[in-house]
């Protein structure tokens, strides 16, 4: 917006117009949010705050003959702009779309305004209206909407009024009451800038400058309060906190920084063009702050006890210690000591009963080297009746020996370790883009995998663990402390016994690299063969008009389509739901803009 840094200043609002839709849990969570953030606004305001000064303007509205009470019915209202449709589609469509009370007198007007706010009518017998353009084909100036009664106190106001504004009519007067310069918007309320500059004009007011910009979409996920309303209150998320939840308290709790929230949104940066982020950007970066902030320490999610046969042997003592380093890459933020016995804890995902050339862990015959200790050799493996793996057994080697293994695994003390449960989370929804209409269908049954029997190794406790604490569990990827962790002890434990405390819980923020699934077999290409394939197919894109990119050759998904190409319904004949036209026209109308721009 070309504002220099030392001049830009926002405002903290909340547009509590609906004192139904409004609680005190709402605006202290919101408050909470921007703080943890980082977030200093100049000033916090409430709309509420202006509710007294919003009635004053009304009414002047009134006077000024723009604005009259009216007692249609939400079905009556729906019918009058049915007309308005017919109308713009059809100019010879016969109909009048007004309201029957339109041309009320301005003293008509007043008195029932006031026999509003005095609680005369029903909640739902009156309103408000704005006497705009009934003829506009721009729906939002179909006489908005300025005022209705709800007899509901408000969490911030209190019980004062009985009528409340529109956030229609709300939002330009109040930006231009507190004078803003800019006033910023996500694109689907750039229809709504005739009716905002329409009220600023109509009471001769300072209008600001008005932006929009385009929706944070990001793959995999909804950001649609309403869906997001419905997941909790169904019961399927455990709150707005719960860690697979797009929330500032979900992600937050996922261990998603404020550091790293605004360095994601600094590096996606601010567009006009419609587009869906690829949720491993947010990955990325947080890989690279918890990289710096994370120490390292050794985990088991699902333990497998290990026996080495010659422990004492090779050791010459009964406990050995090792010095492990807290950040691999930066020796000089120090190391931290882990010990070790005859037995140790494996991860079971390290173990195979029967081996193959593409596994490198604990299997049959196999050289592993145990991490920052020794190197062994696999002499057994144990299993139950049902085939469970038990108890592996290996012999050590000696520090001195030349063998290389191919991998070295986590292993964590079996008479000094915290008991865990850690809880592993991917992507809310199996699709990158979700439907709108069918999209709980869509919903990641496993996108949250709990590992209730863990062990990390007790050396964590000189960082003082409490919630939020992240942490890297070598091998497996960073995971933060959960607020469901019972009392932690100040100090590690000394003795050779584990400790006396209820476990630790731990959540995964990100592994420690993204994988995606990839058919066997499948040849690997490279970031620039991908990009020169995506760009090949966006110029082959270009020669098809938008009114046949839905027709065969190009797609045999529909059977019926509007005048303009767009689908109106499957191959089999059934009529699309309308949020997926809606989704098909957005489509429909990026292709527009890019068979235009090949002809010019």
């Amino acid at each position: 917006l070309g504002v220099p840094a030392e001049k830009r200043e926002t405002i903290f609002r909340y547009d509590d117009t609906n004192p139904e839709a409004e609680s005190m849990e709402y605006i202290n969570s919101l408050r909470e949010d921007v703080d943890w953030l980082g977030w200093k606004p100049c000033k916090v305001t409430f709309s509420s705050d202006y509710f007294h000064k919003l009635h004053e303007l009304a009414i002047e509205l009134i006077k000024r003959g723009k604005a009259y009470v009216c007692h249609q019915t939400k079905a009556e209202m729906e019918a009058s702009r049915d007309i308005c449709k017919a109308k713009l589609a059809d100019p010879n469509f016969v109909g009048n779309p007004c309201s029957p009370w339109r041309d009320r007198t301005v003293e008509e007007n007043l008195a029932e305004f006031e026999n509003m706010r005095r609680g005369k009518y029903a909640a739902s017998a009156a309103i408000l209206r704005m006497k705009m353009d009934m003829e506009s084909p721009n729906p939002n100036m179909w006489d908005q909407v300025a005022y209705r009664i709800k007899y509901v106190p408000h969490p911030h106001a209190g019980d004062e009024w009985c009528i409340y504004p529109t956030y229609d009519y709300t939002h330009c007067l109040i930006d231009s009451l507190e004078h803003v310069d800019y006033s910023i918007c996500t694109l689907e309320f750039e229809s709504r800038r005739e009716s905002y500059f329409w009220l600023l004009e109509a009471l001769d007011l300072y209008r600001p400058k008005v932006y929009e910009m385009s929706r944070l979409n990001v793959a995999y996920t909804v950001l649609s309060k309403r869906k997001l309303l419905k997941l909790v209150t169904s019961g399927i998320m455990r709150g707005w906190d719960d860690p697979r939840m797009p929330t500032i308290k979900g992600l937050r709790r996922r261990g998603f920084t404020a550091e790293i929230m605004n360095s994601f949104c600094t590096e996606i940066g601010v567009t006009r063009n419609e587009n869906t982020v690829e949720y491993e950007k947010l990955t990325s970066v947080a890989r690279g702050v918890l990289h710096e902030r994370s120490p390292r320490v050794m985990a088991v999610m699902d333990p497998v006890l290990l026996v080495i046969s010659n422990f004492a042997e090779v050791a010459g003592e009964d406990v050995k210690e090792w010095e492990v380093p807290n950040f691999p890459h930066d020796p000089s933020r120090g190391s931290h000591t882990v010990q070790m016995t005859s037995t140790v804890y494996i991860d079971r995902s390290d173990v195979r009963v029967e081996d193959s050339p593409d596994f490198f862990g604990f299997a049959p015959g196999k050289v592993v080297g145990l991490k920052y200790s020794y190197r062994v050799e696999v002499t057994s493996i144990e299993t139950n009746d049902q085939g469970d793996v038990e108890r592996v057994v290996v012999t050590a080697f000696p520090p001195d020996a030349s063998i290389k293994p191919k991998t070295s695994v986590q292993w964590v003390s079996t008479h000094l370790n915290v008991p865990i449960e850690t809880r592993l989370y991917s992507h809310l929804f199996t699709t990158e883009d979700v439907p709108d209409d069918e999209w709980e269908k869509a919903l990641n049954p496993t996108s949250e995998v709990v590992h209730p029997n863990g062990f990390v190794d007790a050396s964590i406790f000189q960082w003082g663990p409490v919630p939020e604490s992240a942490f890297q569990f070598e091998r497996l990827g960073f995971f933060v402390v959960d607020r469901d962790s019972a009392a932690l002890p100040s100090i590690a434990p000394s003795s050779d016994s584990n400790v006396e405390n209820p476990k630790l819980v731990f959540n995964l923020t990100v592994p420690l690299k993204d994988s995606k699934p990839k058919e066997k077999g499948a040849p690997t290409k490279s970031r620039k063969e991908e990009q020169a394939k995506a760009a090949a197919e966006k110029e082959a894109r270009k020669s098809i008009a938008p009114v046949d990119m839905f027709k065969p050759p190009h797609c045999d998904l529909y059977s019926q389509f509007d005048e303009d190409g767009v689908p109106t319904h499957d191959a089999a004949g059934e009529k699309l739901s309308k949020s997926g036209i809606k989704k098909l026209k957005k489509d429909w109308d990026k292709q527009k803009k890019l068979y235009e721009s090949s002809k010019n």
